[in-house]
């Protein structure tokens, strides 16, 4: 980039952040942050499709709260789910009944992962001009903002944005604690009673994981600092009190209500049944969340040798300790435990992001040792890899689906090259402006993936094909939809709660049988020949009214649906 480029990047970091060594950031730095996080989080919300499984199973979950008017008890369908606790459901729904109640679209169960997602994004860059000054913070919060899972949980209706809200927070409180050290002790109601209620929010949200995560931190500062006098500040039995009160009430009501059986999924199946053993076909050896670090927190994993060395040079500051309390523990526990999802270590991201910001404030002097140099292009060279293959898949998926190369797509594509580019155009010289440069590179890239490029890959959203077709029947006021070969959770927050996934293509046909003049069967290829084989049985006889070709993402198998309705049915294609 010319130099007076580059001056006028440094003039408008300077406008965002004229005080590099303040503790806070200032309304302007809260602005951009603000609007870059919504841009690059935010775009997509309302285009992309509803994604199996979790999402739709949680938003379906949802729906139906708004349906029967029961926030106890959380069912798909008639199944329990009883695997996690109320709270995200009950913060979709809110935000359902707000935007539309039952007939709201997907964007209103998402809106509470976005929220989680900002709060968070917010909490760092706060906690992070705490520690280094308001440049460290405003960069924390632009690396976690960036970060691929971030991409991900901010746009998925499900637990972990929120959670990580919940965690910054959590962490934040626990910092400020740890700085009072044996100070006279703090009163309750002030940062330890949010510390406390923090930790009662998530565990409405997903059970004790953050719960975790703070132990781990408490300790291992316990054990490496041997400075024990600041844990006074914690009011250990009135914090309790408070975690209590705000996640008993319904714990108690769900375990009355099903006898147990909560307890028994959550505890025993939801979180014990992980430690041991993958759960789901989740799982992975230890180093599973070491391997893929550099993908998931990319672009900000271009850092990873340069904060690394920044942590191991200043590992004996307080600050460097806390953030290694954070990350340390938290991240061998969840390397050790069965089950293994990417973003399983999300908990831990914030205070790697934080590390960044420093790293970038300390650039010059860590980059003359030579160790850290060699170890920081090593990490520059993944990340052009890891960026390359991103940008290349989003042209060569949708080409491959499509047999076209949508304007969209290029433009992510292009994007995503440019985001390379710009990367080690910063990574040969890190500066808090340079940052700003290669974040809005992130950000558009980002932007046209999700907002742009994914929603037209139409062969990656079968269910919502599916539901369009369905919308273009008329002759009966309500339709009931059955589907075989294709199961996935998505088909039933489209088409409505009574969408039957049938078992076979046998089962569909006996449904369809039995209600043919309302019905309509999606029957995949994998299930025709049962289809068939029970159609001549009941002596049905089915008209195919279209095709639907597409992929289910889940099993990564090809879907080639036929639609039936019985011959017979009032249902007809609209033109």
């Amino acid at each position: 980039m010319p130099g007076d480029g580059e001056g006028a990047l440094s003039r408008l970091w300077s406008w965002f952040v004229p005080a590099a060594d303040s503790k806070t950031l200032g309304r302007r730095a809260w602005g951009a942050l603000l609007l870059i996080c919504l841009v690059m989080l935010g775009s997509g919300i309302t285009s992309v499709p509803v994604m199996d499984r979790d999402e739709a199973r949680y938003a379906q979950a949802s729906k139906q709260m708004l349906e029967t008017g029961d926030f106890i008890d959380i069912r798909f369908q008639e199944a329990p789910r009883h695997v996690k606790p109320a709270g995200i459901y009950w913060m979709q729904a809110a935000s359902a009944a707000i935007f539309g109640g039952t007939d709201a679209p997907i964007a209103a169960y998402r809106l509470p992962s976005l929220l989680g997602a900002l709060i968070a994004v917010a909490g760092t860059a706060w906690l992070g001009a705490r520690i280094g000054g308001a440049s460290v913070g405003l960069m924390a919060g632009l690396f976690l903002a960036a970060s691929f899972v971030m991409q991900i949980e901010a746009r998925t209706a499900k637990t972990d944005a929120m959670l990580l809200a919940a965690a910054v927070i959590a962490q934040a409180m626990l910092f400020l604690l740890v700085r009072a050290g044996n100070r006279p002790k703090l009163k309750f109601f002030g940062k330890p009673a949010l510390f406390w209620a923090a930790h009662g929010v998530a565990l409405m949200i997903k059970g004790p994981i953050i719960a975790m995560v703070s132990a781990a931190t408490i300790a291992a500062l316990v054990f490496v600092k041997k400075e024990r006098a600041w844990l006074h500040h914690l009011h250990l039995v009135k914090g309790l009190l408070v975690t209590a009160l705000i996640a008993l009430p319904w714990v108690i009501a769900i375990t009355v209500m099903t006898g147990g059986a909560f307890l028994e999924d959550s505890i025993g199946h939801a979180l014990l049944g992980k430690v041991n053993k993958a759960d789901d076909s989740h799982g992975g050896p230890p180093g599973y969340h070491l391997a893929l670090f550099m993908g998931v927190y990319w672009p900000g994993a271009i850092l990873a040798g340069l904060y690394g060395g920044y942590a191991w040079l200043n590992r004996k500051t307080d600050h460097v300790a806390f953030l290694a309390a954070w990350i340390l523990p938290g991240w061998i526990i969840f390397e050790l435990i069965g089950t293994k999802l990417p973003h399983y270590v999300l908990p831990v991201y914030p205070a790697i992001a934080i590390l960044a910001g420093l790293a970038v404030r300390d650039a010059s002097a860590l980059l003359t040792h030579q160790w850290v140099r060699r170890v920081h292009w090593a990490s520059i060279v993944v990340f052009v890899v890891i960026g390359l293959i991103a940008a290349g898949l989003a042209a060569y998926g949708a080409q491959q689906l499509m047999g076209a190369m949508p304007l969209a797509t290029l433009a992510a594509a292009a994007a995503g090259i440019a985001t390379v580019a710009l990367g080690v155009w910063f990574a040969l010289q890190p500066t808090a402006p340079r940052v700003l440069a290669f974040i809005l590179s992130a950000m558009t890239f980002h932007a046209l993936l999700f907002g742009f490029a994914a929603p037209r890959v139409t062969p990656l959203w079968p269910s919502q094909q599916m539901a369009q077709l369905v919308s273009g029947l008329k002759g009966c006021s309500t339709i009931d939809v059955v589907t075989a070969g294709y199961r996935e959770p998505s088909n039933v927050f489209y088409n409505g709660t009574k969408t039957y996934l049938a078992a076979t293509g046998a089962n569909a046909a006996t449904h369809l049988a039995e209600s043919p003049d309302c019905s309509v069967a999606f029957i995949d290829q994998s299930e025709w020949e049962s289809f068939n084989a029970e159609v001549i049985a009941t002596g049905m006889e089915p008209r195919s009214i279209g095709e639907i070709a597409g992929i289910n993402t889940v099993k990564n198998r090809a879907l080639l649906l036929t639609v039936f309705v019985a011959a017979q049915s009032k249902l007809t294609v609209v033109d």
